[in-house]
């Protein structure tokens, strides 16, 4: 079958991630083309590995016949329109998280895929790790028997810089709708319900001597489904020790927990005490092979014509989840759904 030639759009931290499991691990792929806003860093280390330089104007991609596919990991203020234009040039779209702040505009992008018939699948790469998958397996067995309570820890190992505020967008920065929205979408996920209703509380604890940062860097929220089932979910922008992912789905027939993945199941026992491994400490450690399987499956999509795995509408539940939190964080209140649900 012929490989899917792709393009990565902004060559950070994660869309370098991309650019190498596209290389490296994807067989049914090929990397053309690359696009950053500033390139000069992402070149010096595509010049030493045999990587496609990056170009600073990404609608040259977009006007190159050979690229079959985009995949977007610039700045999250910037992908609803990236979005758009892509599909406007024909071009299948696997796009970061959050496909936009604004719910409008995602409403837009999915009119707009809906009328040009592109893919368009959101990188919810969580989805795509093994841990989390073989728990979803277990629920959709029946093993649990239905959900009664969800609950997620989630904690990154430092906070973002003041970057993260200035940058363009960055007004929007939030941990609800840049971190905890992987949560909310491993909530729904999880369970087949829809949340309904959510409540938030906040804390401005690890940036409190920082007068510049004002937005809420830990956070517990309770969500409620349709079925009235709930979750939990506690959140933090540092956790010293490294990322603390761990989950738990408990049912009626049962529980199932997913630790944290860890460098080594060696653990000490001494005299001192038992000493085990801590968690892994970056995104690539821990979440690397996710990224490689959810490109993957967005290619095998393309190839098959198949149906995305996670699509526009769970973009746009996502972000009607987060600004719900922010909002009940704020206002001290449970926040229905349905009050911030956009028009369809």
């Amino acid at each position: 079958m012929k490989k899917v030639k792709l393009a990565v759009i902004g060559a950070g931290n994660v869309g370098r991630i991309h650019v190498e499991n596209i290389v490296n691990k994807l067989d049914n792929a090929e990397l053309v083309a690359v696009s950053d806003f500033y390139p000069e860093k992402y070149n010096e280390i595509a010049s030493e590995k045999g990587w496609p330089l990056a170009r600073k104007e990404y609608r040259e991609i977009l006007k190159d016949e050979e690229v079959d596919a985009v995949v977007i990991a610039t700045p999250a203020a910037l992908h609803g329109d990236m979005i758009i234009e892509s599909a406007k040039a024909g071009k299948d779209v696997f796009c970061e998280k959050p496909l936009d702040y604004d719910k409008e505009k995602i409403v837009e992008i999915m009119k707009i895929v809906e009328e040009t018939g592109i893919k368009l699948q959101i990188g919810f790469n969580r989805r795509f790790d093994k841990n989390f998958m073989k728990a979803k397996e277990l629920v959709e067995t029946g093993k649990l028997g239905d959900i009664h309570v969800i609950k997620i820890t989630s904690r990154d190992p430092s906070p973002p810089g003041m970057e993260y505020f200035t940058a363009p967008g960055g007004e929007h920065c939030s941990i609800y709708t840049d971190t905890t929205i992987h949560d909310f979408d491993m909530v729904r996920f999880f369970n087949p319900a829809e949340v309904v209703e959510v409540y938030a509380m906040g804390s401005k604890l690890i940036n409190k001597d920082v007068e510049e940062i004002t937005r809420d860097d830990t956070c517990v929220i309770t969500l409620r489904f349709e079925d009235d089932s709930l979750a939990v979910i506690d959140n933090s922008w540092e956790a010293v020790y490294g990322y603390d992912q761990r989950s738990e789905v408990f049912g009626t027939k049962g529980a199932v927990t997913v630790e944290n993945d860890v460098f080594s199941e060696t653990t000490l026992h001494a005299t001192e005490g038992i000493i085990s491994e801590k968690p892994l400490v970056t995104i690539k450690d821990r979440y690397g092979e996710s990224y490689a399987n959810e490109i993957k499956a967005f290619v095998d999509a393309i190839q098959n014509d198949a149906k995305v795995p996670v699509d526009a509408y769970d973009g746009l539940i996502s972000i009607v989840i987060a600004d719900a939190a922010r909002l009940s964080a704020e206002e001290n209140r449970p926040i229905k759904i349905k009050e911030l649900m956009p028009e369809m």
